[in-house]
């Protein structure tokens, strides 16, 4: 390995370097001396020799004249330069590793949405049981008719069921079609934890064709999609469900209470 690259290596700069071989191959020298073979100004070779003396790599000594000769401490000297150096990256690192805690409680950082899906009847049902472990409110879009196939008819009287055992709140927002009131009539859950309210279709544009369900809890938003095929679909976005629990809180103001035996 050239020398040059060397002396780099070990942690002397580019201008470091070339006082420090200048020294070794002129052995006590001047500062003018030690500039010329170098080929740099005296007053930045003068200032590059104190930094070397500060490394224990160059001795300064007055001869008898008074002029300040300068002499390379023997290379061994570069090896004990290079171990003080591991020793204070260690002592950083250490210093680092401690503090890091506390850095990472100040870290912010904008999150990163999660969006996973499930297909299949089977695949909707296990997105959903998921929503049975939220530990806050879940807020609903219901449009019934989504749900209107026998196959989900027992496993949704279950988790209807479950939800009202983990005493989890629910506030529904249920199109009210002629699918959404047979709905309500066989209704099995929990009216303790539960509230709905009916909204028309106009009032919420572009639902039409929606045929399923969408919760909002914690950061999750859940959806159940039965057309064109049935799919499950979790996002999990703090931004996102803010905009939607606003926008339910909206959409709430409008509805209206469930009428007769089904009223809260």
């Amino acid at each position: 390995m050239p020398l040059q690259e060397l002396l780099t290596k070990s942690g002397l700069d580019e201008t470091e370097t070339k006082v420090y071989l200048a020294l070794l191959q002129l052995g006590p020298s001047t500062v003018s001396e030690i500039t010329k073979k170098a080929a740099i100004t005296r007053t930045l070779g003068y200032h590059i020799l104190q930094k070397l003396g500060v490394y224990g790599l160059v001795d300064e000594s007055a001869s008898a004249g008074a002029r300040r000769v300068f002499t390379a401490e023997h290379p061994q000297r570069l090896l004990q330069f290079v171990k003080n150096k591991k020793n204070a990256w260690e002592r950083k690192l250490k210093d680092v590793e401690d503090g890091l805690p506390e850095l990472i409680s100040l870290f912010k950082v904008a999150e990163k949405p999660t969006i996973r899906y499930q297909q299949g009847v089977e695949g909707v049902k296990r997105i959903f049981d998921e929503t049975l472990e939220s530990k806050t409110e879940i807020l609903s879009i219901l449009d019934a008719e989504g749900w209107a196939q026998t196959e989900f008819k027992g496993w949704g009287e279950n988790y209807n069921r479950e939800r009202g055992k983990r005493k989890i709140h629910e506030k529904f927002l249920l199109l009210d079609t002629p699918a959404g009131r047979e709905w309500m009539k066989h209704y099995q859950g929990s009216f303790k934890y539960t509230e709905y309210r009916w909204i028309k279709r106009e009032q919420l544009p572009g639902i039409e064709e929606f045929g399923g369900e969408i919760n909002i809890y914690e950061n999750k938003v859940v959806m159940a999609l039965h057309k064109p095929t049935e799919m499950g679909v979790v996002i999990e976005s703090t931004a996102l469900a803010n905009l939607l629990k606003g926008l339910h809180a909206l959409a709430w103001q409008a509805g209206v209470s469930a009428s007769g035996k089904y009223d809260k």
